[in-house]
C-alpha cells in the first residue's frame, strides 16, 4: 500500500498505569483484611480451602495472602493446617488499646507520679479477662521493674496492680482467673492459697488500695489504687515500685500519691 504512514498509536499510559496500579492495590488490601476478619471470627481457625471459598477466590490466590500475613506474623498456622491469628494482630489490640487509654494526659499524670513519688509508675488495664500494662513511666533515676513492660499480663496474684484489678471480681471471677493462669509462688513471701487470696482481696476491697513487698521480687514493694469509671466501676489501676526498705519508710505518702494518680488518671479518662 501506498501513502503516507500512519502515525504512531498512543496510549496514555501514566493515568492508565497508576489507576490499575491503584485499584490493584484497594483489591490486594480489602482481600487481606477480609482474611483477617473471617479468621478472627472463627475460633477454631480457617483451611486455606475454606478462606478461598469464603471470600471466592483461587486456591492459589489465599495460600499466596495467607503466606504474606503468616511471614508478617498476623497469622499463624496449627498443627492440623488451620490458620488462626498471629501474635502481630495481639500487638496491634494492646496498642489500640494503650493509645485510647494511655492519652498523652495521662502519660502526663504518671510522668508526674514518677517524678512527685520518686518511684516508676504504672497504669493497668482490663485486656479481656487479663490484666495488662498499658503505660510505664520510669527515668534513670526511677527505673522500671526489669519485667514489667506495656502489654504485661502476668502474675496478678503477687503484684499490687494485679490485686487491686482482682479485687473488681467476684469470688467465682477470681477463681476463674486462678484456674486459668494459675498461682505460682515467685518468691518465699508470694501468695498462692487461694484462701488466703481471697482473704486478701476482700482487704483490698475495704481499703480501695492494694500493697505487695517481696511477692513478686525479693526487695522489691509496690502500691496501687484504682481508676473508676463514672458509674465506680474499677477500670484500671495506677501504682508505683520502689525497694521494701524505701516503702516502709515513706508508706503513707506513696498510697497518697498513687490515690491522687489514679483519680487524676480517672478524671482526664471522663
Amino acid at each position: 500500500m501506498t501513502g503516507e504512514p500512519a502515525a504512531p498509536q498512543t496510549y496514555d499510559v501514566g493515568m492508565g498505569d497508576d489507576a490499575a496500579l491503584r485499584d490493584s492495590g484497594i483489591r490486594s488490601a480489602d482481600r487481606v483484611l477480609r482474611v483477617l476478619d473471617e479468621i478472627g471470627a472463627t475460633p477454631g481457625g480457617l483451611t486455606a480451602a475454606e478462606v478461598a471459598v469464603r471470600l471466592r477466590l483461587s486456591t492459589a490466590t489465599a495460600y499466596r495472602l495467607l503466606a504474606t500475613l503468616i511471614a508478617r506474623d498476623y497469622l499463624a498456622r496449627s498443627d492440623d493446617a488451620r490458620y488462626v491469628l498471629g501474635r502481630a494482630v495481639d500487638g496491634l489490640g494492646r496498642a489500640v488499646r494503650s493509645q485510647l487509654v494511655a492519652t498523652p494526659e495521662v502519660r502526663g499524670v504518671l510522668s508526674r507520679l514518677r517524678d512527685t513519688a520518686r518511684a516508676s509508675a504504672y497504669l493497668t488495664v482490663f485486656r479481656g479477662d487479663d490484666i495488662a500494662v498499658a503505660h510505664v513511666a520510669d527515668s534513670p533515676a526511677f527505673p522500671r521493674i526489669g519485667q514489667l513492660h506495656v502489654g504485661f499480663a502476668e502474675a496478678a496474684h503477687v503484684t499490687a496492680f494485679g490485686k487491686l484489678m482482682l479485687a473488681a471480681r467476684d469470688d467465682d471471677g477470681v477463681r476463674r482467673y486462678l484456674e486459668r493462669n494459675g498461682a505460682a509462688a515467685l518468691t518465699t513471701r508470694s501468695i498462692t492459697d487461694e484462701r488466703t487470696l481471697l482473704e486478701q482481696l476482700d482487704e483490698v476491697r475495704a481499703q480501695q488500695i492494694a500493697v505487695e513487698v517481696d511477692e513478686y521480687m525479693p526487695h522489691l514493694a509496690c502500691i496501687a489504687a484504682p481508676v473508676r469509671s463514672r458509674s465506680g466501676r474499677t477500670v484500671g489501676a495506677v501504682s508505683v515500685s520502689t525497694d521494701s526498705e524505701d516503702f516502709r519508710s515513706r508508706a503513707h505518702d506513696l498510697e497518697r500519691a498513687v490515690r491522687r494518680g489514679a483519680w487524676h488518671v480517672a478524671s482526664s479518662l471522663g
